[in-house]
């Protein structure tokens, strides 16, 4: 073979690869997405307003990219040799640590003390659930604030040895000893966890296992002060049935399978809604041997705890919208509101109000100090009936009340905003029901004057 012949062949060799993961989309079985991944979705020309799509050939190739054949097979095998003989993580989301234990990305901040939240975002946050926990007794309701450790809070030891803290106090440790200053009703589960000799989270996943569910299902009745069954002193089996969120990331294709713990005993609940799968945004569930009504807010960390709380409550229901809706405790006459989040989800707090109406309160506004500041307000709809949202920033931190028609109100000191951010539900209006603003700071009340 001479060597014009080689170059054709070998030109012939990777069109032929080529057109072979291109056509194969069309033969073989489309690709799941991984854990977190959200593929691409199948382009359109025309698009739902009826206009022409200009963005038609990029959807192309995104789409192609994400569902080329054999693509999911590639990735794990590549994924496999960088991490196996390299020691490398392939995946932005995932952390090889030691002895095969992976970690999830989005927790290295957390664990080094990396973009820890300021004082003033912490305090925010807290205000922000001291007001729900007022509103929530005033319903004659028990309320509970749990943080969810990150799996590397506890178990740092199979962190890599490169990674290393800078920082003693966490975002959690920060938010909890303002918790306690404003006297909110919260479960340190992170001292739960450390009291026990043995290991409750998964190696390959960022999850507690069944077992570590069962004790903060355990911790979170004990602190509401609830009569419960205690699964986590249950008999169980061991059985090799878990694939785990991270070694999914890393390994598309692969087939491992870790430990998990089956409970004997059954779960008496039954669902009132289907219940196609544990991270459903809604699940609903009933049990006719147990009282009390749950509201619970969760996040993924409630994929193995829900079931507990569904066999522990007459009625539940477990919602992962964000914002929080709080008034949803209304629809299923909740005397119970549990919100659950996980650590490195800490921050999130700082920027999504709960969807509430704001309180009614008394200020003395004559007596209020004017100083001139930037103040930024925006007015819309909100989902909530007969209100709309208030929200904004002022320069001035502190706890912030605003003067709606001839009422005043007390916002939540969260949102989006850079500076103080505020976000209220007040009665429906317009911009010319806004009279004016005020910040409450050290025991001082000042009105900005909006320029």
């Amino acid at each position: 073979m001479n060597k014009n012949h080689l170059y054709l062949f070998f030109i012939l060799f990777f069109i032929t690869v080529c057109f072979s993961f291109s056509l194969g989309m069309f033969f073989t079985e489309q690709p799941k997405p991984r854990a977190n991944e959200i593929l691409t979705p199948k382009p359109a020309m025309i698009l739902p307003d009826g206009s022409v799509n200009k963005e038609y050939l990029k959807n192309v190739t995104d789409y192609t990219a994400d569902h080329f054949a054999f693509r999911t097979d590639l990735i794990t095998i590549h994924n496999a040799i960088l991490s196996k003989v390299f020691h490398t993580s392939a995946s932005d989301d995932v952390i090889l640590g030691k002895q095969n234990w992976l970690f999830y990305k989005q927790t290295e901040n957390d664990y080094i003390g990396k973009n820890i939240l300021c004082d003033n975002d912490i305090e925010s946050i807290a205000h922000t659930l001291y007001m729900i926990q007022q509103y929530v007794e005033n319903q004659n309701a028990k309320f509970l604030f749990v943080i969810a450790p990150n799996k590397n809070s506890l178990y740092g030891e199979y962190m890599p040895d490169s990674m290393y803290t800078i920082r003693n106090e966490s975002n959690a440790q920060h938010l909890m000893n303002a918790l306690q200053k404003q006297n909110v009703n919260y479960i340190d589960l992170f001292r739960v966890f450390r009291q026990k000799n043995e290991v409750l989270y998964y190696q390959l996943d960022s999850h507690w296992n069944n077992k570590g569910a069962s004790l903060a299902y355990h911790s979170i009745m004990n602190a509401l002060g609830i009569y419960h069954t205690n699964w986590y002193d249950m008999d169980y089996t061991i059985q090799k049935n878990h694939k785990g969120d991270l070694y999914e990331m890393l390994y598309p294709k692969g087939k491992q399978l870790e430990n998990d713990i089956v409970f004997e005993k059954q779960f008496d609940f039954q669902p009132d809604n289907e219940i196609h799968a544990p991270d459903d945004i809604q699940i609903d569930t009933s049990n006719n041997q147990k009282q009390h009504s749950l509201l619970l807010f969760r996040d993924s960390f409630g994929n193995n705890l829900y079931p507990f709380f569904a066999d522990g409550f007459g009625h539940s229901r477990f919602s992962r919208k964000m914002p929080y809706t709080i008034t949803m405790m209304h629809e299923v006459s909740a005397d119970v509101v549990v919100l659950e989040i996980v650590e490195r989800n800490i921050s999130n707090l700082a920027q999504y109000a709960p969807v509430l109406q704001s309180p009614l309160v008394e200020l003395h506004t004559t007596n209020a100090v004017p100083i001139h500041c930037d103040v930024d307000v925006e007015i819309t709809e909100s989902d909530l009936e007969g209100y709309c949202c208030v929200q904004g920033s002022v320069e001035e931190y502190g706890n912030v009340y605003i003067q709606w028609q001839n009422e005043c109100y007390e916002a939540f000191p969260v949102g989006k905003a850079q500076k103080q951010a505020f976000t209220a539900y007040v009665p429906e209006g317009t911009e010319y029901d806004f009279k004016a603003i005020f910040v409450e700071k050290n025991g001082v009340l000042y009105q900005c004057l909006i320029e």
